[in-house]
Order: C-alpha cells, then sequence, then structure tokens
C-alpha cells in the first residue's frame, strides 16, 4: 500500500476519537479502530496466543524482528476485536481471503453478518468493522519523498492531479496522502485491488473539502476520513445506506487480554 456522514450521502468530514470506548452493539454503524503496533512484551505475548498455525508461520517470515512484532500486534487486535463482538475466543476464529487478498469470516462465523478490514503502515494499525457491509480502509505514514508529481501523475485521474497543482507546494504533501488513502480504501471496499485502475476514479484531496467521490464510482459508496496520530493520513470506505462512522481507539495504557478490550 504506497466523516461522520449526515447531511450529504456522500461527503464525511473528519472524526475526533473516542479512548475511553468499547466495543459495542453495532447497529447500522461503522465503527473504525486505531491501534499502536509497538506494544509492550506481555501484551505482545497475550496477542500472539491468539494467532492460528498460519499466521504464525507468517510471521516467522518477516526478516526484521520489529516487522514481526507489528504483524503479529495487528492481527492479534484484529482477532480481539472481532472476538469481543461476536462473543468468542479471538483464538478460535477463522477466515477466508478473496482472489485479491481481502479477509472475511469463515468457518462457523461466515454468515454472522460481520464485516471488517484492516490496513497498517509503520506502527500504526486501523480497522474497520461493521455488519452486512462491504469495507475498506487504508493509513499511510506521511513520507514527502513517496508524494512526488511524477507519482500523481502515473496514479491519480486527471481531474486530481489538475486539483493537486492548484495547491501551493507546502500544501500538496498532505492532499497527495489524502487522495491515496480514500482511493486505497475504495480498492480494498470492492475486494478487486489494482484490478480497478487507481486512475479511473476521482476522489476530493483539496483541504477543507468534504471527502467524497468526485466521478467513476457507483452511488452506493460512501468515504469518510478521519483523524489518526500525527504523521499518518487515512481514510474508510463502505457502501449501503449512509450511515454514522465511530471512531474508537485500543488503549496502549493497559496490558490487553484476548476477549478483552
Amino acid at each position: 500500500m504506497l466523516g461522520d456522514k449526515s447531511a450529504h450521502r456522500r461527503k464525511g468530514r473528519n472524526l475526533q476519537p473516542d479512548f475511553s470506548a468499547t466495543p459495542e452493539t453495532l447497529g447500522n454503524e461503522v465503527h473504525v479502530w486505531t491501534a499502536r503496533l509497538d506494544r509492550e512484551a506481555d501484551e505482545l505475548h497475550a496477542l500472539e496466543a491468539t494467532l492460528s498455525p498460519d499466521e504464525r508461520i507468517r510471521a516467522d517470515l518477516f526478516h526484521f524482528a520489529r516487522d514481526r512484532r507489528r504483524f503479529v500486534a495487528a492481527r492479534g487486535v484484529l482477532r480481539t476485536l472481532l472476538g469481543k463482538h461476536l462473543r468468542q475466543a479471538p483464538a478460535g476464529l477463522e477466515f477466508s481471503y478473496g482472489p485479491y487478498g481481502k479477509p472475511s469470516l469463515a468457518g462457523a462465523n461466515a454468515a454472522s453478518g460481520l464485516s471488517f478490514n484492516l490496513a497498517h503502515s509503520a506502527e500504526l494499525a486501523v480497522y474497520a468493522i461493521s455488519r452486512q457491509r462491504n469495507l475498506g480502509i487504508d493509513v499511510e505514514r506521511i513520507k514527502p519523498e513517496s508524494a512526488g508529481e511524477d507519482i500523481a501523475r502515473r496514479f491519480f485521474s486527471a481531474r486530481e492531479v489538475s486539483d493537486l497543482q492548484t495547491l501551493p507546494p507546502e500544501a500538496r504533501i498532505e492532499a497527495f496522502f489524502s487522495c491515496w488513502t480514500r482511493k486505497e480504501a475504495y480498492l480494498k471496499a470492492t475486494g478487486m485491488g489494482l484490478q480497478t485502475p487507481l486512475d479511473s476514479f476521482s476522489v476530493s484531496l483539496l483541504p477543507g473539502e468534504s471527502a467524497q467521490f468526485l466521478a467513476g464510482v457507483d452511488e452506493r459508496w460512501h468515504v469518510a476520513t478521519f483523524d489518526p496520530p500525527a504523521g499518518y493520513a487515512a481514510a474508510v470506505v463502505y457502501d449501503g445506506a449512509a450511515s454514522p462512522v465511530k471512531l474508537l481507539s485500543v488503549p496502549l495504557a493497559r496490558r490487553i487480554v484476548p476477549g478483552r478490550l
């Protein structure tokens, strides 16, 4: 991998995190969770205990220990969140993967209606959870060297490139990553990955402009932005009726016990 919706069906606003909330009945909401992945050893051990054998094999393929730890934390937090909503032990959850790698619940929970998606960049992970929806979420650490005009011309639509060029140079980096995460979240939501060219649709990217699809996307899709920690950009996309998006945070201050967030 390189808003609370109400008044306008296809627009969103930046959401502020609720650091005290815990998983609850979803109703028609989309819940977005943020989690730091650099955890203490005891937390990491508890999270690793929830992983399946194939996830542990994937973890062991990482060359750097830091990347392995972050993978373990990302998957363990996902299992803990889903286990809380399903009222099941996180270690017992099964997943299946679509043709382009999109995960979903499998086995006994395949018909639960619980939908989710996840992304992580550097030490931050984000998760989207809802019911009976297609979800996509993306987060990117903002790296100025990755926001060049040549990259925008290669991947963005002509409209997005034009909008980017209207901005002063100091505003283009943030706008670039706003655009990128909205587009990536949409590709993940559809489950098609790069089978859908990034330049085949357009999203808003100008500062102060509501997150929205501008062209090339069916009206059933909605995009919302949210404020991750400083140095990151993020977005979530979902389909169906416009619904509230609640931003929640997995705390660092206490040990995570699987099934108890």
